[in-house]
């Protein structure tokens, strides 16, 4: 049997009234008429109301609907069996292309799980997830309450900020904030109206993981909190061998400024796990030459955002399948010796002892 080709597979995330199913009926107004698409529409409910009304849009698309709660969990069953109906039944006429909206009640992080862990009758490929939210909803109040919002936005690669008509100037302001603060960065934030995404935007953006371009591993110096990258700087960067087990990516970044700023970055596949007690002894070591750290760091069975700032280390729970990834940002002028991080198979030595566990 010839091997089957993978399907790309999108997820659009989003809190209840965002917009998640006018930018889908947006997306299909630009399909190719080469494509034939797949839609699973998750209703909260037990009567389907989006799916119909994409279905009513003519077309030759495969509209299926999964009713009866969310499916991160009640209906997660109902997720899989769907998706391998649709497959099924478009053996003769096979799908490009797949989209899953969820209802926005749900754990995006299990959702996640769903589409990459399970099996299908055709193999799925998740491709960089989108996220629609508005900035009625992006509130600094909500943000520290709803758990939900915060996963969904970590969660995805691309922020679409729909219904800026409806917003003053003061929440688009303040909504924006909240995003840029964001870690990990995205690979865009777009602000919109009736969930007008291009659909090039979709299809040729990378996904948020660990197959970066050098330009683009630049987490920490978009940091707003480091006031030292406020400046115009001359960056090199450089992928370098590592000497740690399970990396997919290790980069060295030269910063050049007056501050003489250098970085070297890690990141590890995701069965790779870190022992936190361990991780504190790496930081301690550290301390006399780091001037600033953060990282998404699988500690256990989940991941944890690892800040390191002012001398004080901060582990904190976080929504993230993707990998582990870390990095350290140094100034020359305190430690001259690290010559531009030429000693980094020193820090990578003392790093790998805080690994615990490679799955």
């Amino acid at each position: 049997m010839p091997q089957q080709t993978s399907l790309p597979t999108h997820l659009i995330t989003g809190l209840l009234g965002s917009g998640k199913t006018t930018t889908l009926r947006q997306l299909l107004l630009q399909k190719p008429m080469n494509e034939r698409w797949g839609i699973i529409i998750n209703e909260f409910g037990e009567v389907d109301i989006d799916a119909a009304t994409l279905q009513s849009q003519e077309s030759n698309d495969a509209v299926l609907s999964v009713t009866g709660g969310c499916v991160c969990c009640s209906a997660q069953q109902g997720l899989i069996h769907a998706i391998n109906q649709l497959l099924s039944e478009s053996t003769e006429n096979p799908i490009s292309r797949l989209f899953v909206e969820p209802t926005g009640l749900g754990h995006p992080a299990r959702i996640i799980d769903t589409l990459t862990q399970s099996s299908f009758i055709r193999p799925l490929s998740l491709q960089p997830i989108l996220c629609v939210i508005t900035p009625k909803q992006l509130t600094p109040l909500r943000w520290q309450k709803s758990a939900v919002m915060r996963d969904l936005v970590t969660l995805s690669d691309i922020i679409l900020l729909n219904k800026t008509d409806l917003s003053s100037s003061d929440e688009l302001h303040t909504a924006f904030e909240l995003l840029q603060d964001g870690y990990p960065c995205k690979i865009e934030i777009k602000s919109t109206q009736q969930g007008r995404i291009p659909l090039i935007d979709l299809l040729s953006s990378k996904q948020n993981n660990g197959d970066k371009d050098p330009s683009h591993f630049t987490i920490l110096s978009s940091s707003r909190g480091l006031a030292l990258h406020q400046k115009q700087t001359t960056q090199t960067s450089q992928v370098v061998d590592s000497s740690l087990p399970g990396i997919t990516q290790c980069l060295i970044q030269v910063a050049s400024d007056t501050s003489q700023l250098s970085s070297i970055g890690w990141v590890f596949h995701p069965q790779i796990q870190f022992n936190r007690v361990k991780l504190k002894s790496f930081f301690s070591s550290m301390a006399p030459i780091l001037i600033r750290a953060k990282g998404l760091l699988k500690t256990g069975n989940e991941w944890q955002l690892v800040n390191w700032s002012d001398g004080e280390l901060s582990f904190e729970d976080i929504a993230w399948r993707q990998d582990s990834r870390l990095e350290l940002l140094f100034d020359d002028t305190i430690n001259p010796q690290i010559e531009s991080l030429k000693q980094h198979k020193g820090i990578e030595n003392q790093l790998l002892t805080s690994i615990s566990k490679i799955e």
